[in-house]
């Protein structure tokens, strides 16, 4: 018998033996209803025994009745607390009625009193599974939170749905994707859990580290290559995210074209003048210009390296950040607004005749984006907004890495953890000259 059996006394050694007897060949035979009445009959005759209670669970089980099955089981473990068998018995009813953290408990139970090693492995495979089963019932639905600065700032939100299917939501745009649960350590009082949660967004598969207390379901994502689960939940790779969709709305859609195009243009130059050293900003930015003006003259690509100098690990961090920042911006603000963007840092629309109402301000923020020396205001205000973009026309800025004309037409969301999606500009590693 495994799992060591109990077996009935002298007393019990007749007719309820027998009975079990018969039961034991028509489950055998696979007449599970059979087999169930016949361990009845052996309860009936001697209901003490706690080998009757579980061999009725398991044909009551096989036979489609689980909640029957799971009373015979916790029956079985009542009469036979140290029974590693009886609370299997439960796990398997518990499993069947979709209660997967009690069966994760029962075999917990089990496993504090089996004496078999084969048997104390089937334990831990069933309680690992269904202890994956209890997290992923436990951080179903939507969660929302702000990934760190140096992967972009922006906010982030996770559907885990049934199947291991989730969606990604960020700034609207929601990317379908995979997800699953694996080694789960689940709390005493099982309100809480902790384990690994592998998430594969466009093809991509991230380890992540998950801990869910309550209404918090911490996530940490790695910062290495190739990427490997963290241990702890530290550094830029954290996020606490909470239940729910992100409350407050974006105010994108209230602004027009061109006011869109400020905001774009302007949270695009912090997020390239937070790259270099704060006291070196103007010269970086103009040394930069200049390696892309004069790539340009060639034609070419330049690496990021080659335009901002070799990097410390200060600068590398800051890259990433840029790199993160950028590519959250270009899906927040869309592909059309991105392409606007290049047309008049190129010249090839004028600010003063496509925006007239924002024509100063996206002179402004379009000067500070290309690192030039602002033009007086005075000069500004005698020369007619028509004369001063043919004047810009007439001697063009050299245009900063912003992504490529060529980019994909639909910029997938970043995701915390994943690598940027290539765009040819500040969100990959390559700055091209536009155009």
């Amino acid at each position: 018998r495994d799992m060591a059996s109990p077996t009935a006394g002298a007393p019990e050694a007749g007719a309820a033996e027998a009975h079990k007897t018969r039961g034991n060949e028509l489950l055998k035979a696979g007449d599970f209803a059979g087999a169930a009445a016949a361990y009845g009959e052996a309860i009936q005759a001697d209901g003490s025994v706690a080998t009757y209670w579980s061999n009725r669970s398991h044909a009551l089980l096989r036979s489609g009745n689980a909640a029957a099955a799971l009373s015979d089981a916790d029956e079985a473990a009542r009469l036979h607390p140290r029974w590693a068998k009886a609370h299997f018995r439960r796990a398997q009813a518990l499993k069947e009625l979709e209660r997967p953290l009690e069966a994760a408990q029962a075999c917990e139970a089990a496993l504090g009193v089996v004496e078999s090693e084969a048997e104390a492995k089937e334990l831990r495979k069933l309680r690992e599974a269904m202890s994956a089963a209890a997290a992923s019932t436990a951080v179903a639905g939507w969660w929302h939170g702000t990934v760190s600065k140096e992967l972009g700032g922006f906010m982030q939100e996770f559907c885990f749905k049934a199947g291991g299917e989730m969606v990604c939501c960020v700034y609207g745009q929601e990317l379908a994707g995979k997800y699953s649960i694996s080694g789960v350590e689940v709390s005493q009082s099982g309100d809480s859990f902790r384990g690994g949660v592998d998430v594969s967004l466009n093809e991509e598969r991230v380890p992540y580290l998950f801990r869910l207390q309550g209404d918090v379901l911490d996530l940490c994502c790695p910062m290495s290559s190739p990427p490997e689960r963290p241990r702890t939940f530290s550094g830029p790779g954290h996020v606490a995210m909470r239940r729910g969709r992100q409350s407050a709305g974006d105010d994108l859609a209230s602004l027009s074209e061109g006011q869109r195009l400020i905001r774009y243009l302007g949270e695009l130059a912090e997020a390239i003048e937070a790259r270099v050293p704060d006291a070196d900003a103007g010269a970086a930015g103009e040394r930069a210009a200049e390696r892309l003006m004069e790539e340009g003259e060639v034609g070419g690509t330049m690496h990021a390296q080659q335009l901002m100098g070799a990097e410390t690990l200060e600068d590398k961090s800051k890259r990433m950040t840029m790199d993160n920042h950028v590519q959250a911006l270009r899906v927040k603000y869309t592909d059309a607004v991105d392409d606007l963007a290049q047309k008049l840092l190129k010249g090839e629309l004028q600010a003063a005749s496509a925006y007239p109402a924002e024509a100063k301000e996206l002179e402004r923020a379009l000067r500070r984006l290309k690192r030039a020396p602002p033009q007086p205001e005075a000069e500004q205000e005698k020369a007619p907004p028509a004369v001063a973009a043919d004047t810009a026309a007439a001697a063009p800025e050299p245009t900063p890495p912003l992504a490529p004309a060529g980019a994909a037409d639909v910029a997938s969301p970043p995701v915390a953890g994943q690598a940027a999606a290539p765009t040819g500009g500040p969100g990959s590693d390559r700055a091209t000259r536009g155009g």
